[in-house]
């Protein structure tokens, strides 16, 4: 369903809410009492859980990843995957032409249920 006058390409309607895209945004609208959520799973024995990224596109469409934060299972205990202990991390890219992508991606926030690690000082600042 096209929702008109007000930009948006795509709506569907659903039992919950609905679901807007409009330009380069999605919007997930709840009308009742629970809060919408965007949920990343992957099956047992994968790390990973889930990613989402920013990035810049090259000229030639190829994305950079520049931010990324992700879900995953915590490393500690990735022999077990029946373990669903998690951790959550987040990398921001360091430039280093020569490096592959994935070498340029700096773990600087890891958030454990027993501790949280930061890579580097940590500055505090009022705005």
């Amino acid at each position: 369903m096209i929702e008109k006058g007000r930009g948006a390409l795509f709506r569907r309607d659903l039992e919950w809410g609905y679901i807007i895209e409009r330009g380069n945004e999605v919007h997930i609208v709840t009308t009742i009492d629970d809060p919408p959520a965007l949920f990343l799973a992957s099956m047992p024995g994968t790390g990973s859980k889930g990613t989402v990224a920013w990035g810049s596109v090259r000229p030639d469409g190829t994305i950079e990843g520049m931010v990324l934060m992700q879900g995953k299972q915590d490393e500690r205990y990735r022999d077990d995957p029946s373990n669903l202990t998690a951790e959550a991390t987040v990398h921001v890219r360091w430039h280093r032409p020569g490096l592959s992508d994935d070498a340029q991606m700096v773990p600087v926030l890891e958030l454990r249920h027993d501790g949280v690690r930061v890579r580097g000082p940590v500055t505090f600042f009022s705005p």
